[in-house]
């Protein structure tokens, strides 16, 4: 019975499979199997109308009528790069005071006003800041503009920055920070930057000494400098054509009147890399090791820069890229390794990062360095290059597809000081870059001299390896660590 049970058993088995795998070829595409892809939809950007008001104020308009929605962004083109030496964050928290109260008409509002205010207009005020640009933006139904541009006008113009709302932005910017200086992957990236910036502002970050220097005075003093008409931009992006989107800018933004005009800001230096190849943070009792290489990058208007992007990507950009390759897929030492580069009109960097256990941080970051170096002699094959592009591509097309991701699409260009026709030309200049050109790139940018790495460690559990790595590091200890010094170590008393 037993024989005859599994003789049974086993041609049930083999008739199910055969089904299976019948069923499996006969599988309608899309029903009972994913869909076959279609052919590739070209990357339309929609056209961008770009009006000066008479108050120097500029309005681009980027019309979309698939919904009654429009997103407004109002741009400043001055942003952490304009911080003093010793205020680092103090553009971001000008920005995010600024929402948080204004005079509207005759009456002071306060934050929660502000919020009902944008709130009953379906959407909420946002504020940012970053390199070049301080932002407040609203996305609301095309009914609403009007409104929205009233409340985005009044709070640009007249933000009470009020005392007892900087007390309260400054505690939640000191908490940020010491769950971030808990981390030591977050420590990295911030060791990282001004190892490889120098006393460039591009090199600080924002310390809980410099956020504690902040007064209302300070941020007063940012708002009434920097955000002026003449250095601003609006940006509409969504259901609102050229007539009307002028119409509304100049019944808002454009009364928007300024002082004399400032001095511009002090031009920033070039990347001063750090004399030490290395620089070992010691934290001890870190679970883990926080592990960043930097390398030169193309410039904002540099020839090669979309080759540069091209092998960032190459490099850094998603799952499957060769950095997340060697450290996740293959050899499991991290729950991802990534990188990017950032250009800017004085210089750039690519950065690599990943985050392991102690014990494998000087592992990774060998591999992050030789990874970098690798591609100057080892050009992508032809799939990995088109992957690498796709990736590219199909994130720039996605920005297109709602209004408020199109409207930072622009704002970016324009903080980046490059004309719009370039994003025209996106999609076409990262298609043409050829496996040859990234390898030239990686060789040219890469070299072994110009890299700069920052390990962010236990030293204890580390042992040795950390000695064996590069016996030219500058080593300091979590207590000897001063972010707002271009040698990184504080002054001895």
């Amino acid at each position: 019975m037993s024989r005859r049970w599994a003789s049974r058993s086993i041609g049930l088995l083999v008739m199910l499979w055969g089904a299976a795998f019948s069923m499996a070829r006969a599988a309608t595409p899309g029903v009972d199997a994913p869909p076959d892809p279609g052919p590739p939809r070209p990357v339309v950007l929609p056209p961008l109308v770009e009006r000066t008001l008479p108050n120097g104020l500029k309005v681009i308009i980027a019309t979309r009528r698939e919904l009654p929605v429009v997103s407004a962004v109002l741009l400043v083109r001055h942003g952490a790069e304009a911080d003093p030496a010793d205020r680092a964050g103090l553009a971001a928290m000008t920005a995010t005071l600024m929402t948080k109260g204004a005079r509207r008409g005759n009456k002071a509002v306060d934050a929660t006003g502000i919020a009902r205010q944008a709130e009953a207009l379906g959407a909420t005020l946002d504020s940012g800041s970053g390199w070049h640009q301080s932002t407040l933006a609203m996305t609301v139904t095309t009914p609403r503009l009007r409104e929205a541009l009233a409340l985005i006008a009044d709070v640009a113009q007249r933000p009470t920055l009020a005392d007892d709302e900087l007390q309260r932005a400054r505690a939640q910017a000191l908490d940020g920070l010491r769950v971030a200086l808990a981390q030591p992957g977050s420590i990295a990236g911030m060791v990282a930057r001004r190892a490889y910036w120098g006393d460039s502002a591009y090199g600080a970050s924002p310390t809980p000494q410099s956020m504690q220097r902040l007064t209302r005075a300070d941020v007063q003093a940012f708002h009434r400098h920097w955000w002026r008409p003449a250095d601003a931009v609006l940006v509409l992006a969504g259901d609102v054509d050229e007539t009307a989107g002028i119409a509304l800018a100049r019944g808002s933004v454009g009364r928007w009147r300024a002082g004399p005009v400032p001095a511009a800001p002090a031009a920033q230096s070039a990347p001063h890399p750090s004399p030490a190849p290395l620089v070992v943070v010691d934290m001890p009792g870190s679970g883990q090791s926080g592990v960043v290489v930097c390398a030169p990058y193309a410039a904002v208007r540099d020839g090669d820069r979309r080759i540069g992007q091209v092998a960032a990507t190459v490099l850094g950009g998603g799952y499957s890229a060769r950095l997340n390759q060697e450290v996740r897929i293959k050899r499991g030492l991290s729950y991802g390794a990534s990188g990017g580069g950032e250009s800017q009109p004085e210089g750039g960097v690519f950065t690599a990062r990943a985050q392991t256990q102690n014990e494998t941080g000087t592992q990774v970051l060998q591999l992050l360095r030789d990874e970098l170096l690798r591609l100057g002699s080892e050009p992508p094959a032809a799939d990995e290059l088109a992957a690498r592009q796709a990736t590219l591509v199909g994130s720039f097309a996605r920005q297109l597809e709602t209004t408020d991701s199109l409207a930072g699409l622009v704002v970016r260009q324009i903080a980046l000081g490059l004309p719009l026709a370039d994003l025209q030309r996106y999609v076409d200049e990262v298609m043409a870059v050829t496996p040859e050109q990234v390898r030239d790139f990686a060789r040219a940018h890469f070299q072994p001299d110009a890299l700069r790495a920052v390990l962010v460690i236990d030293r204890k559990v580390a042992g040795d390896a950390v000695k064996a790595i590069d016996a030219k590091a500058l080593t300091l200890s979590l207590s000897e660590l001063d972010l707002e010094r271009p040698g990184l170590v504080k002054a001895k008393r």
